[in-house]
């Protein structure tokens, strides 16, 4: 970022190496630590668990290169072919100055990342949005294993209301009760005697 914005910058190459090599080293230790469990799932570090297990001499190369390189190097490539392709490709056929290309070219990854970052997130949010939702549901309408008042006919429910409720009615005439009190918690007995 030393250079101007009308200029273009010099990118070398053995460093971004070596950084995407230090890079590489932390996250395949942390896969196999089980501490970035949110960046990854679960099958990259049974895939590292296998590579470790069969070692060096039994290697499976077509295993390893359509697995774990293939995958890797395909999200790399898109990655920086993007927004390559968005910052030379796009951008000056549109008009702009060099000016308005150049920064375009110097801030089309940062904006790319910053893309894929506000992306991943909204996964997420949605994945625990739709848990919670979940939760609240079953909260709600689990008794026991069985949903209940939750997508059931309507004439089912009135059967199996009309039966309890004439043996409460008994029962509660027999003990001087108020017969439209508590009926839901009567369901839920009835429903619980059945399950």
């Amino acid at each position: 970022m030393r250079v101007p914005v009308d200029e273009s910058p010099v990118f070398l190459l053995y460093q971004d190496w070596a950084l995407g090599l230090i890079f590489l080293k932390i996250w395949t230790r942390l896969v196999m630590l089980d501490q970035v469990m949110p960046l990854v799932d679960e099958s990259w570090r049974m895939k590292f668990e296998r590579v470790r297990e069969d070692g060096f001499s039994r290697l499976q190369c077509l295993w390893v290169l359509r697995e774990i390189v293939f995958p890797i190097i395909m999200k790399l490539l898109t990655a920086l072919c993007v927004p390559y392709v968005l910052a030379r490709g796009v951008f000056p056929v549109l008009g702009y100055p060099l000016s308005v290309n150049s920064a375009v070219y110097r801030f089309a990854w940062l904006g790319c990342l910053s893309f894929s970052l506000l992306c991943f997130c909204a996964k997420r949010f949605h994945v625990w949005f739709t848990n919670l939702h979940n939760s609240i549901r079953d909260d709600h309408y689990l008794i026991g294993r069985r949903l209940h008042d939750y997508g059931e006919d309507l004439g089912e429910r009135q059967n199996e209301a009309g039966t309890s409720s004439e043996a409460q009615n008994s029962n509660s005439q027999d003990n001087g009760l108020n017969p439209g009190a508590d009926v839901g918690v009567r369901l839920r007995r009835a429903n619980r005697q059945e399950a």
